[in-house]
Parts: structure tokens; sequence; C-alpha cells
């Protein structure tokens, strides 16, 4: 995980504003990253999935970085967000993916969230250089923590079933 500097006063300020625009836009980007899940052949478990067991903890997933961008430093944050990666990873093992559908998942999801990063950046020319580096390590941190836990847990659950055998 990276360690993360101490935000100057800017640099915490455009992170809240950061977190404000992705909570605004959370179903909008919910339903981009369906779609583009969908639209992967290389992940063929969507098919086989409701809304409900597609989308299962990514709302809470997306809360979380918003609220990590508001204070990354927080201890109880930290564990939350790392029970809903855990979560995650084994809802995806129980719906019969693979690894690399995971992460393949969680991949769109990163890249349909910085197309949003991308367009806040439009509408705050203040989100450049040193102002803007807080955040993005942040969102940055918070996906590469996601998969890494995601894919934990989702070993786990594996080796788990293959030992009751």
């Amino acid at each position: 995980m990276i360690t993360l500097p101490i935000p100057t006063a800017d640099q915490q300020r455009i992170s809240e504003r950061l977190a404000d625009f992705i909570a605004e836009r959370s179903e909008r980007i919910l339903a981009e990253w369906e779609d583009g899940v969908g639209r992967d052949r290389t992940i063929p478990a969507p098919d086989k999935l409701t809304h409900k067991q597609l989308r299962d903890h990514t709302p809470q997933i997306l809360s979380g970085l918003s609220q990590t961008l508001c204070n990354a430093f927080n201890p109880q944050l930290l564990f939350d967000s790392a029970y809903e990666a855990a979560t995650h990873g084994y809802m995806r093992w129980e719906e019969r993916y693979d690894v690399s559908q995971l992460l393949r998942e969680i991949s769109h999801l990163r890249a349909t969230l910085i197309y949003h990063v991308a367009e806040f950046q439009e509408q705050a020319p203040d989100f450049t250089g040193s102002r803007s580096l807080f955040a993005m390590l942040v969102v940055h941190s918070y996906f590469d923590r996601l998969m890494r836990i995601s894919v934990e847990s989702f070993i786990a659950a594996a080796e788990r079933k293959t030992q009751n055998k």
C-alpha cells in the first residue's frame, strides 16, 4: 500500500470536492461500469448474474472511496473498505468468476471512475498539479488495495473449498 503524504489544506479541499462529485454521480458511474462489464466478452459470468448480484458491494465500494477522499487516515474507513473488498472477492468466487474476471471487473470500475475524474477536472480548473496529487494517490491506492484484498479473499475461498473436499 502506498504511504500517503499528509495533504495540504488545498489538497484536502479539492479531495473533498472530488468526493462530493463522485457521490453525486455514483448511480451514473455504476450504470456505466455495468455497461462496460456487460460488453466485455472476457467476463462471461455477468451474463448469468442478476442486476443485484452484479452490483453486490460496488455501491459501498464507491461510497468508501468518497469517504476515504475526505478522511484518508481514518482506521475505521480502512477496515470498512477492506471488509467490502473481501466480501466482493468472496461473492465473485461464489458466483463462479475466475480471478482474471474479478480483476477485469474492478479494472472496469477504475477506468469508469477515472473518466469521471477527468470530467471533474474540466469543471474544476484548480484540480491540477500538486493540488490533484493527493486525491489521485488516494484513488489509485484505494483501487490497488481493493484489487489485492478482493483477490486474497477469492483465493482463500477457493483454498477452503479445496481443503474441504
